[in-house]
């Protein structure tokens, strides 16, 4: 999930060949609901960013799992053995 338009996450999935769509959220209503906006000051400007977060969702669309603090090495590996735990990936 991103501010980034639909467009450009239908770009993203196609260069990557991502087997899962991107979450376009131009108006941060999801990330602000799901607490990942960071606000950062940067003199007088003010720069929103979504934290790194990733969640497991269900086929229900339901949150199974949620990682919030977000190392690169490893993460993938942690996740699917999530997944396969709740049965939620093969």
């Amino acid at each position: 999930m991103s501010t980034d338009s639909i467009e450009r996450h239908r770009k993203w999935t196609s260069r990557l060949k991502l087997p899962y769509p991107l979450v376009s959220d131009p108006e941060s209503r999801a990330g602000e609901a799901l607490g990942i906006v960071r606000r950062i000051g940067l003199g007088t400007w003010r720069v929103e960013l979504f934290r790194r977060t990733t969640l497991l969702v269900d086929i229900e669309g339901r949150i199974a799992a949620w990682w919030g603090k977000v190392s690169i090495r490893g993460h993938a590996a942690e996740v699917l053995r999530t997944a396969r735990s709740a049965r939620l990936a093969t």
